[in-house]
């Protein structure tokens, strides 16, 4: 499974052993709750996904672990100049919080996890050197790879932006960072060398 987290978080989910066109994706939403709340309502509904689709492993793409400062245009000073100001975007500090949540349920129900910033995963998907086409971004690109390949997208545009990228992310699980947890690494390196999946058959 693979997670572009986010207020309105896409997922994915591959099933290695089928094409490519098979692959289940979509989103979940806390965007209309308040902040505290936002944590508990995404581990509830990433639950829910886990329980029905029974990841052997998750895939997200890692948030930024610092908060991005950026200048925007402040008040009017009494010379009429508008002043510059610094300010950060809030859902950045949300996405910390979602993506704990998530983990938090990983953990809880014995799935490995990593994640794996944009900045690796894109290279891997779309090839060395590709970028969106002008006056598109990264999630323009990855509908349109989606639609390529034939892989069954939501409805509505926004959630294509974001179901999107989760395709990307799940199809790059291999290159993810794994925490230092004995178990969780164990179980990486089995679905790895798909040791994993030869003792699940057997058993």
């Amino acid at each position: 499974m693979g997670l572009d987290l986010a207020t309105r978080s896409g997922w994915a989910v591959r099933d290695s052993e089928k094409h490519r066109s098979t692959i289940q994706c979509g989103t979940f939403s806390v965007q209309d709750y308040a902040w505290e709340e936002k944590y508990p309502v995404a581990a509830n509904l990433f639950y829910r996904l886990v329980k029905e689709h029974q990841p052997h492993f998750v895939a997200i793409e890692r948030p930024e672990h610092g908060v991005r400062q950026f200048k925007k245009k402040g008040k009017a000073d009494l010379t009429g100049k508008e002043e510059i100001v610094s300010t950060i975007n809030p859902a950045a500090l949300q996405l910390t919080g979602i993506a704990g949540a998530i983990t938090a349920i990983c953990m809880m129900m014995k799935i490995p996890f990593g994640t794996i910033a944009a900045t690796s995963w894109r290279p891997i998907y779309y090839g060395k050197g590709v970028k969106p086409g002008e006056g598109e971004d990264w999630k323009d690109l990855a509908i349109a790879t989606c639609e390529r390949e034939k892989i069954k997208l939501p409805k509505t545009k926004a959630e294509q932006r974001d179901a999107a990228e989760a395709v990307g992310i799940c199809t790059c699980w291999a290159r993810c960072d794994i925490p230092k947890i004995e178990w969780m690494q164990d179980r990486f390196i089995a679905l790895r060398t798909g040791a994993f999946e030869q003792k699940r058959r057997v058993a």
